[in-house]
């Protein structure tokens, strides 16, 4: 599924789009569209403060909760209690959905790391440096998600 009109942000490697904001309700819920490719897999991480939802769309993916992998695929819906370790792997060409979180963290995270998307489809990959890696830790650090395990190989 392409992209439909913006404001589209680029995080890292990804496509996305914040359709409800933590600051338009007073319960902070965010509802934010990804675009992956194949391959994306963020560190291994837990949300201190708040539980996860991802509803897939498109692609395959393998997603870490806790000890257990599992595959998962379109219409898929994967809920992550806060203070489970987790990650996931877009094992498919492309991948598309979107995340639900019941606090502003993550939604802060993805804002204070992202840029203005140049074009409405995934960016040029690059491999992150060891600069931006040691940002990317310190800043979940900050945002109560902190890295404890590398991503999905």
């Amino acid at each position: 599924m392409a992209p439909g009109p913006g404001p589209y942000h680029w995080f890292l490697n990804t496509l996305v789009r914040v359709h409800v904001s933590c600051d338009e309700g007073t319960d902070n819920i965010s509802y934010i569209e990804h675009h992956v490719r194949q391959g994306e897999s963020p560190p291994l991480h837990i949300h201190e403060r708040e539980d996860e939802i991802f509803h897939l769309l498109a692609g395959s993916f393998t997603f870490r909760q806790g000890e257990t992998d599992v595959r998962k695929g379109p219409g898929d819906v994967i809920f992550i209690p806060k203070g489970t370790p987790h990650t996931f792997r877009c094992d498919s060409a492309t991948g598309h959905f979107f995340s639900i979180t019941t606090g502003r963290d993550f939604e802060l995270f993805l804002r204070a790391l992202w840029r203005p998307a140049e074009r409405g489809e995934l960016p040029t990959p690059a491999a992150p440096t060891p600069a931006q890696i040691d940002g990317l830790v310190k800043v979940a650090a900050v945002h109560h998600m902190p890295v404890v395990g590398p991503p999905l190989t």
